[in-house]
């Protein structure tokens, strides 16, 4: 054998070794993913069937509800079946199990706060049982809704629950990891949080915990930032403990835009628009991170399509892009209501499609590319002659409908029943301004639209056509895996140590939001979401580096190094298409956001909101 021969060799064996020890760290590394998923609340085969899905997909925690009243279903009687099977099946499928204590509260424990005693007690026999075989608990999930309690929340009496339920876990096992609730973004969720920390709940807990979910807009554009106003508010407390999300997601519900899918089309027919020959303009307003989507599911036909920043559409002419569609997300730059405005004043037709319309104000902070979601009701409508009415704000306005009826100008238009409790109303007209009714929502006497065509004929000369339905916080399929990657890339790099999908599989049991969330369908096949989840994980396994994120204009640069040291980067955008840094970057290997290889390992031409994923370092 030669020296060079001899040398090779020795490399080789060197580089194996390598090898083998990073993927020795790897596995030892405890894993930074996890799922939520009602494991005790389904029959065991499902059960079994589920994990096994879960370890498969390299996913290392699962969050489960440790239901009270499935435990103890009659005071001083104890039945820990399901939960035994449940934590025997992930042990051996070497997933760990994270319980939601306080889940599925019996009637003889609510509130807890009132029945301590018998709450402690049910803490207690958890924990003794499992000890050794669960090493965290979270305290009750979403205590800043009224759902744990039955009453209004109070941040106190869950500061007081928390204390005694700590004592009681690091008596029986002092190792054992508690978690503060994961609290809601619903709502002021900080305001909250703080006046818990005020009552002395940071020395309560060993892991702060929050749920950010993302409906509203990219989540770029505020996840991060409200990662680091949690971090700052425990920073101004003297709160020194990591991280976790134990809920993200978005369902892929079905039933999106259903309102606007039966009205916005007539609607744009009767003012004499016709899809083969008009355009639609969209906004994608790289300047705010604000952008309307996908409006295929109202819209299908209309395939004439114009993206528009808010700077050009200032000067567009009605003429070009006689169309304008917003999300319908309830939430908008309200700093650029005046170029919305100066659309319809020119006679352009604007569409709202879903919920209340300009709801929240999508505020720029001092944070670059960070927006804050800030409540503003009606402040916006007056300047576009529209307004709204609901059960909070006015008296006879019913909580729901029982009935739904097409407008009278709209004579023969095939409605399903809306049951809802958003209306319009003609308050703000202005000179010969009209208000068409497009589909009335009934309960008995009362009779407003909850879909209306506003013709404009004063100071304003344009078209409004609004649908006020609710179902407008679920996405596509496609669109629920291009966001999953990016979420937690996002986290990770916020410095947040585990974050929890809501949830592995869907419940499907009907076609609404809550139905949907979920990376697999109820028959177990795989959704896009769950191959991006999969595709994910093997580009960052545990044990990797925190990812750090640039920002390039819309587009986001990712890098980070796997255990076994080879880099990896990941490229994507907020929104739309962009021309890529350095296209041509040649690197080991590609592949896409649900783990297809690229057919050559180089940086395309342009990238999209679809993560692309490159290993080895990038050369030109």
């Amino acid at each position: 054998m030669t020296i060079a021969s001899i040398t090779s060799h020795r490399k080789i064996y060197s580089i194996t070794l390598l090898l083998a020890a990073c993927f020795l760290l790897s596995a030892a590394a405890e894993s930074p993913y996890g799922v939520c998923a009602h494991l005790n609340r389904m029959p065991p085969e499902e059960m079994r069937r589920e994990l096994a899905g879960i370890a498969a997909a390299g996913i290392g925690f699962v969050r489960v509800d440790l239901d009270w009243a499935q435990v103890e279903p009659e005071p001083g009687k104890w039945d820990f079946s399901r939960w035994d099977a449940v934590v025997e099946e992930a042990a051996g499928r070497k997933v760990k199990v994270l319980p939601i204590l306080g889940s599925g509260l019996p009637s003889y424990g609510k509130p807890p706060f009132r029945n301590l005693q018998r709450y402690l007690t049910y803490v207690e026999k958890c924990v003794r049982r499992y000890k050794g075989k669960i090493n965290c608990y979270e305290v009750f999930n979403e205590v800043n809704h009224i759902r744990p309690w039955g009453e209004t929340p109070n941040p106190a009496n869950y500061v007081a629950l928390l204390r005694e339920t700590r004592r009681t876990i690091k008596r029986i096992d002092p190792e054992a990891k508690v978690l503060f609730s994961g609290v809601s973004c619903l709502g002021n969720s900080l305001k909250f949080v703080e006046e818990a920390f005020q009552a002395g709940a940071g020395d309560h807990f060993d892991v702060m915990n929050f749920h950010p979910y993302q409906w509203y807009n990219a989540p770029e554009a505020q996840l991060p930032l409200l990662i680091r106003e949690l971090r700052m508010l425990m920073k101004k407390h003297h709160i020194d403990k990591p991280i976790w999300i134990t809920e993200i997601g978005d369902s892929s519900s079905p039933v999106r835009y259903r309102l606007a899918g039966e009205v916005v089309s007539p609607a744009l027919r009767k003012l004499g628009f016709r899809p083969e020959r008009d355009t639609v303009g969209t906004v994608a307003d790289p300047d705010t991170l604000f952008f309307t989507g996908d409006i295929d599911d109202f819209l299908p036909e209309w395939k004439r399509r114009r993206a528009l920043t808010f700077e050009e559409l200032r000067t567009v002419s009605p003429t070009d892009c006689p169309i304008l569609v917003l999300p319908g997300r309830e939430l908008f730059p309200a700093a650029r209501i005046d170029a919305v405005t100066a659309y319809v004043r020119k006679g352009g037709t604007l569409v709202l499609p879903g919920g209340f319309p300009l709801y929240y104000d999508f505020r720029q902070t001092a944070e670059p590319d960070q927006f804050r979601t800030v409540q503003i009701g009606n402040r916006l409508l007056p300047q576009l002659h529209l307004e709204w009415e609901a059960f909070w704000v006015k008296k006879g306005v019913p909580r729901t409908t029982t009935a739904t009826e097409a407008g009278e100008e709209f004579p023969g238009l095939k409605l399903t029943h809306h049951p809802g409790m958003r209306f319009l109303n003609a308050e703000n007209l202005k000179g010969a301004d009209r208000m068409i009714p497009i589909a009335w929502g009934i309960n008995g006497r009362y009779r407003m639209p909850i879909a209306a065509l506003y013709q404009l004929n004063s100071d304003l000369k344009g078209n409004i056509i609004v649908a006020v339905d609710s179902r407008t916080d679920s996405v596509t399929e496609k669109e629920q895996a291009r966001r999953l990657p990016r979420q937690l890339l996002l986290a990770f790099a916020e410095g947040v140590e585990k974050v929890f999908y809501y949830r592995y599989r869907a419940g499907e049991w009907n076609r609404g939001r809550e139905a949907h969330f979920g990376i697999l369908r109820r028959n177990f096949e795989i959704k896009p979401a769950g191959l991006a989840c999969q595709t994910l994980i093997r580009n960052l396994p545990p044990g990797s580096t925190r990812p750090e994120i640039l920002r390039r204009g819309l587009i986001r640069e990712a890098h980070w190094r796997r255990p076994d040291g080879v880099p990896v980067t990941a490229l994507w955008t907020v929104f739309g298409e962009q021309p890529a840094p350095q296209p041509g970057r040649q690197f080991l290997r590609a592949e896409t956001l649900t783990g297809e290889p690229l057919p050559t390992a180089k940086v395309p031409d342009r990238l999209s909101a679809d993560i692309l994923y490159f290993t080895g370092c990038g050369t030109e």
